[in-house]
């Protein structure tokens, strides 16, 4: 192992880059994480963008794991600075998707009860009724399933994979490409729920406006980061490249839907002042009519 380990001269550059987007990263999923729990709901949220979100990012680290394997392990014989170096694309990676399941947990957990269930209808039976299901709420259970269920086997395909053969056999960049290409098709295909949904409800709901404004030029640093990297192909990094336009399209239209509550609260509250308004008028001068 030791004589396949050449150093690679570090670049300070792409090195406090990759540092920078793990930790920015990890800082613009906070608004998100912290609005959710805030408003005690998750309305608003998509549950396919969630899964094929999920799913993706789940890929890619897939991907970049089986890519990066040699400098992974690699860190047996380097000390602790070159390994975190070298395995950097690792890391940005992970957070990504450690962040992003965060949303996809948080979505479960707080998913708004009021839309779990269908209103009752009247029967006119005195039998009790059976609660029924909402569509959206099946969905999600059935999302919850499928999530667990793709990160159960593809990370023991990977697994068995990386400990049965060498980082370059075929059978592992292969699967690694495919898992890569893959994550390529579901990042183009996550944001057209969400914008349809979105677009459709008229309204921000549970989206975060400052998680997107951050990540949204974060995403084009963090595709040409990922480019960098080496051992690393157009599989690892044509994902983010490909979020990052299309969370700038959910971007525009939750900013434009922002300004139109703000325009129409507004419009609301000076509705109620001129009501209250009127009303004291009319009381003032009621006793002179009278008189």
């Amino acid at each position: 192992m030791a004589d396949q380990c050449v150093e690679i001269p570090p670049n300070h550059a792409q090195t406090a880059l990759g540092v920078a987007l793990c930790i920015g990263t990890f800082l613009s999923y906070l608004p998100q994480h912290i609005k959710i729990v805030v408003n005690q709901s998750s309305e608003g949220f998509s549950p396919f963008f969630l899964l094929l979100g999920t799913v993706s990012a789940f890929c890619n680290v897939n991907n970049i794991f089986l890519l990066q394997l040699n400098s992974l392990l690699c860190c047996q014989v380097w000390d602790l600075g070159d390994c975190l170096v070298n395995s950097l694309g690792v890391w940005q990676i992970s957070t990504q998707w450690f962040m992003f399941f965060g949303i996809f947990v948080l979505y479960q957990i707080y998913f708004p009860a009021h839309l779990k269930y269908a209103l009752p209808t009247s029967t006119g039976s005195s039998a009790p009724s059976h609660k029924t299901e909402t569509t959206e709420w099946a969905a999600a259970q059935a999302v919850r399933r499928a999530v667990l269920g793709h990160m159960a086997l593809t990370a023991f395909l990977s697994f068995v994979l990386a400990v049965t053969f060498e980082p370059q056999d075929w059978q592992i960049q292969t699967w690694a490409a495919v898992l890569g290409i893959f994550s390529m098709i579901l990042a183009c295909m996550q944001f057209f729920p969400q914008i349809y949904k979105t677009w459709c409800r008229k309204s921000v709901g549970a989206l975060s406006i400052p998680m997107m404004l951050m990540q949204t030029p974060g995403g084009f640093l963090f595709a040409y980061s990922i480019y960098v990297r080496p051992g690393v192909n157009w599989t690892s990094w044509i994902t983010y490249l490909m979020s990052a336009i299309l969370q700038g399209v959910l971007l525009i239209i939750c900013i434009a839907w922002h300004f139109r509550e703000r325009r129409e609260r507004a419009a609301a509250e000076r509705c109620r002042e001129a009501a209250t308004t009127n009303a004291l008028g009319a009381s003032e001068t009621s006793p002179l009519l009278e008189s």
